[in-house]
């Protein structure tokens, strides 16, 4: 296996929406006028709002939500706007809840809509959710209220640069992600971006790229799944590897400072295979 190029962090600047001002500061949305108070919550009181759903968000660094209803014809919508405090965050979020990923929006990130109740919408830092309480959205008049909502929100529009580490040769576009801990099911593993990529016939495999949490190190990280997982020597090169029942191989790699991975691998040479792949 050839040694692995370095993968520099990268670290970026992006504006974002701030939830924590007065209710006037809800962006006023082409077409739709407000109806009601603008509340505002942040970490300590958000469980109020959502329950138990806040946990997510506070798992992924919630800033504020403001939350108001918006009304258009016979269709009034609920309107949360999560400040998540960086766009991977915000992205955490949107993947965890909406698992089969979104589309291309103007003006957005990526947004989603699953008709008749509800629309999802990333930008910047901040995902929106959009919860129907009055009349049904259609994929069509949902799209439309992404747009011009997106239109009315601060944030750069493209994917969080973290998602910059991950190789692009063999990457199945839009299956771009990040989870904040717990990656794969497995508690050792920190904050990972991952992606689909490309395996034999229209079989796809996940790699991914190991984020070490706020205090921690990738020198940390290595040696604690060192103490647990299984080594192979590979031309010179330590592969550290386990298995996940049911979900076949997982192994991650070092090189001058940063870990990757892939998983769902049947066996070691299939391992080894798509960490030569996935490796630059």
């Amino acid at each position: 296996m050839k040694r692995m190029i370095s993968l520099t962090a990268l670290v970026v600047a992006v504006p974002f929406l701030s939830c924590s001002g007065q209710g006037s500061d809800f962006p006023e949305v082409d077409g739709w006028t407000r109806a009601g108070d603008v509340l505002t919550y942040d970490a300590d009181n958000l469980w109020e709002y959502i329950n138990g759903a806040a946990e997510l968000f506070i798992q992924y660094d919630v800033q504020t939500c403001r939350t108001a209803d918006l009304a258009s014809g016979d269709l009034v919508v609920t309107v949360d706007l999560y400040d998540m405090g960086s766009p991977l965050n915000a992205l955490g979020v949107f993947n965890q809840e909406n698992p089969a990923g979104g589309a291309p929006l103007p003006g957005a990130t990526v947004a989603a809509v699953s008709p008749p109740y509800q629309a999802l919408l990333l930008k910047g830092a901040t995902y929106a959710k959009l919860n129907a309480i009055e009349g049904k959205l259609t994929e069509a008049s949902g799209r439309e209220l992404l747009e011009a909502l997106a239109r009315a929100l601060p944030g750069e529009t493209t994917l969080p640069a973290e998602l910059g580490l991950l190789p692009e040769n063999g990457k199945v576009a839009g299956s771009e992600g990040y989870q904040r801990e717990g990656f794969l099911g497995l508690t050792e593993l920190p904050g990972c971006v991952f992606a689909d990529y490309s395996g034999a016939g229209d079989a796809t495999w996940q790699g991914f790229v190991v984020l070490p949490p706020a205090g921690s190190s990738p020198a940390s990280v290595w040696e604690a799944l060192a103490g647990d997982w299984t080594s192979l020597e590979d031309e010179g090169l330590t592969v550290l590897y386990r298995e996940i029942p049911y979900r076949g191989l997982v192994g991650v790699v070092m090189s001058d400072g940063s870990i990757v991975g892939v998983s769902g691998a049947a066996d070691q040479a299939e391992l080894l295979s798509r960490l030569e792949s996935f490796i630059p």
